[in-house]
């Protein structure tokens, strides 16, 4: 037997190598797999894996590595793509073994296992069934097998002489249900009614169970035959249309839902039973006037039909009710269906516009941002040159070599003024220096200037130095109301030629440090928030200021 298991190891070893659902035909039978390249008797640990009893599903076993196997389990009898139990045994184990299994082929998109279930196991020594802790349970699609559905759950045996049993939820056998109802017949209970329905495919008993206590149950055997005849779906016009006659009872069997030979849909089917009820109805209510004599003999025939499971038919008018009141839910069905799909154009419209919208409004904010930094690079490439045309043209006459170097770099594209150390480049004169524009400040305030660090402290001192703490406090940056506040009332903007003379200076200061063009406009592009920083101090100062001299005077 150990040769005959090693050399089935071997064989599904091959099979691996293979793959797909199609190589399974039946269930494994005390299976023995082997590593890969292994050849001799199994050993402790050399996992047997068998499903070949009742509710068992295991058809192949894959040996991935020493601690994870892949299982493939067996179709549905009628189903074939329908796979999602198993239930089988592993012996043979080592104490202390730790193993992954691997259920490659589930068919199942939505499972319990993702929301906490857990597979069960039970062992020889502990015969009660037990779920795997679900931290050791993952779902998942993966797209090494056909992306079929994966469940994979780890365990660790840990007594070697016990046989371990898994299974997808509490096994309930068929002949655990053929027990249980004999049991229930050798009562001879008179609620309880056990009939043979029929023959599986598998020949096994097919069982109609009937519970009903007993003087109901001749009314139980009316009811369900008045209800045999279900009224399909159907307007009442492809009736008045049609009138031909059909046999009842292969009818019957349309309107249980059985499929067609001929490969036609089923609401074919349903249209044709309907058509057939329809008219056994007036042929039956004709012979039953033309007949009868008398109330008497059609209440009697009334009943021996009724006794007749083949000529049980529903009522004309409250087959009629059913098909007015049908019509009128397929009528308010249509509305809602054409209300639904407006709705949907009109979201779809509206998804597009708002789509469009957003991408007209970053499109914006990048073109403000641009346009900025455009007027920044504008301004410090054109300040220079205005400022060295109006401040002394006469005394201030550059050097012909650094004239043509100025007039190669106005040609090109991406020009920036060459850095020019501080002091050459602003005059000095009776104490005083000259920015540019007319603009004088003290030399002494500006040496002072030039050793203070950052960016902001450097372009907020010079503002106050420039324009002075009164002018700055009753003016503003961009000359805009604030929006932080509703009845805020815009005050007068700040000179924009002593803006420039700002971010020349500032400009100045950054090019000693750096030459990166990209980190220099950056840089720039924050003068206007300094300054308005600078601004809302100065007013809050004021502000503070007022509140003393206001408290002193209270005092007084």
């Amino acid at each position: 037997m150990t040769t005959n298991m090693a050399e089935r190891s071997r064989t599904a070893e091959t099979g691996s190598v293979i793959g797909g659902d199609e190589i399974i035909a039946g269930n494994v039978n005390k299976y023995t797999v082997l590593p890969t390249g292994y050849s001799g008797q199994p050993k402790k640990g050399h996992l047997v894996f068998d499903a070949c009893f009742e509710s068992g599903n295991l058809g192949r076993v894959d040996h991935i590595t020493e601690f994870e196997y892949d299982l493939f389990i067996r179709p549905d009898t009628c189903n074939p793509r329908f796979r999602v139990w198993f239930n089988f045994t592993v012996e043979n184990v080592k104490e202390s073994q730790r193993v992954i299994f691997n259920v490659v082929n589930f068919s199942k998109t939505k499972s319990l296992y993702r929301d906490g279930m857990a597979p069960m196991v039970k062992s020889t020594s502990r015969p009660k069934w037990q779920r795997i802790p679900s931290k050791n349970v993952y779902y998942y699609r993966c797209p090494d097998h056909r992306k079929n559905y994966v469940m994979s759950f780890a365990f660790c045996f840990d007594r070697e002489n016990d046989t371990y049993q898994f299974a997808y939820c509490y096994p309930y056998t068929y002949t655990r249900l053929q027990h249980y109802l004999d049991n229930l017949q050798r009562r001879n209970m008179d609620y309880f009614c056990r009939e043979l329905l029929g023959l599986s495919v598998q020949r096994r008993q097919l069982d109609l169970l009937t519970i009903t206590s007993p003087e109901d149950k001749t009314d139980l055997e009316n009811s369900v035959m008045q209800k045999k005849i279900k009224i399909p779906k159907l307007s009442l016009n492809h009736v008045e249309e049609t009138g031909e006659v059909t046999d009842y009872g292969e009818e019957d069997v349309e309107l249980r839902h059985s499929k067609r030979q001929d490969g036609r849909k089923q609401s074919e089917g349903t249209h044709k039973s309907i058509e057939a009820v329809v008219a056994r109805l007036e042929k039956q209510n004709g012979m039953s006037l033309s007949n009868t004599s008398s109330p008497e003999e059609a209440f009697m025939e009334a009943s021996e039909g009724m006794n007749n499971m083949d000529d049980a038919v529903v009522p004309r008018i409250l087959y009629e009710e059913l098909l007015r009141s049908y019509q009128q839910q397929q009528e308010e069905m249509r509305h809602i269906q054409q209300e639904l799909e407006r709705t949907r154009r009109q979201l779809v419209q509206q998804a597009k516009k708002l789509k469009e919208y957003g991408a007209l409004v970053s499109e914006m904010k990048e073109l403000r941002d641009l346009n900025r930094r455009l007027q920044d690079v504008l301004l410090l490439r054109l300040g220079p040159a205005i400022e060295l045309e109006k401040v002394k043209p006469e005394t201030i006459e550059p050097e012909p070599e650094v004239q043509k170097t100025f007039s190669e770099e106005a040609n090109t594209s991406t020009y920036f003024p060459a850095p020019v150390p501080v002091m050459d480049k602003y005059i000095l004169e009776n104490g005083k220096v000259h920015l540019g524009s007319g603009i004088w400040v003290d030399e002494e305030k500006w040496h002072q200037l030039q050793v203070t660090q950052g960016d902001s402290k450097y372009t907020k001192n010079l503002a106050v130095m420039i324009w002075g703490t009164d002018v700055l406090k009753n003016r503003s940056v961009t000359g805009v109301a604030t929006k932080k506040k509703k009845d805020a009332v815009p005050k007068p903007p700040l000179s924009p030629h002593k803006l420039s003379i700002v971010r020349e200076c500032l400009y100045d200061r950054i090019a000693q440090e750096t030459v990166d063009e990209t980190e220099i406009a950056q840089r720039l592009s924050k003068v206007n928030k300094y300054i308005c920083e600078k601004i809302m101090d100065i007013n809050k100062s004021c502000k503070n200021e007022e509140r003393r001299e206001s408290a002193k005077f209270n005092l007084q």
